[in-house]
């Protein structure tokens, strides 16, 4: 079963992020993903700095808001922000290697909760973020195909 549900996870986080232009412009690249968890890498351009020549907290944000959402659908029922806030605990530079990492603290039937953890190749914490998602109709992908692969 746990095999099933990752499974799923990364056939959805695949269809999710296809068209997901920003993701794919800032460079970020899905590590893992599970039922309700996913992990998020991007190195920091040069293009991603700010003034003070550190990684731009939207940037910031965008990573651990990927991670979120990648971990908020993995189970394939589509879901989106209802709200979220992060704290910026420590500067990213150019060349560093940022890895957001989302776990599911609470699943709700219509509300859930996300905690994500951006860290750098030290493996110090860069900024915290936490997320509510709100369920929606429908789902991300159609799962009749793996089942018609399943049985032959």
């Amino acid at each position: 079963m746990a095999h099933e549900t990752q499974t799923l996870a990364q056939r959805v986080v695949s269809a999710l992020l296809r068209d997901d232009h920003a993701t794919l412009m800032l460079g970020m690249a899905v590590v893992s993903v599970d039922a309700g968890a996913a992990c998020i890498e991007m190195t920091v351009r040069r293009d991603m700095l700010n003034g003070h020549m550190a990684c731009h907290g939207g940037i910031l944000f965008a990573l651990a808001d990927t991670a979120f959402a990648c971990a908020c659908n993995s189970r394939n029922q589509r879901a989106v922000t209802a709200g979220a806030n992060i704290d910026f605990l420590r500067r990213a530079a150019e060349g560093d290697i940022l890895r957001a990492t989302a776990v599911e603290l609470s699943a709700g039937r219509r509300l859930s909760v996300y905690d994500v953890n951006i860290t750098n190749q030290l493996g110090e914490t860069v900024a915290v973020f936490r997320g509510k998602s709100c369920s929606i109709s429908g789902t991300v992908i159609d799962q009749e195909p793996a089942a018609q692969d399943a049985t032959g």
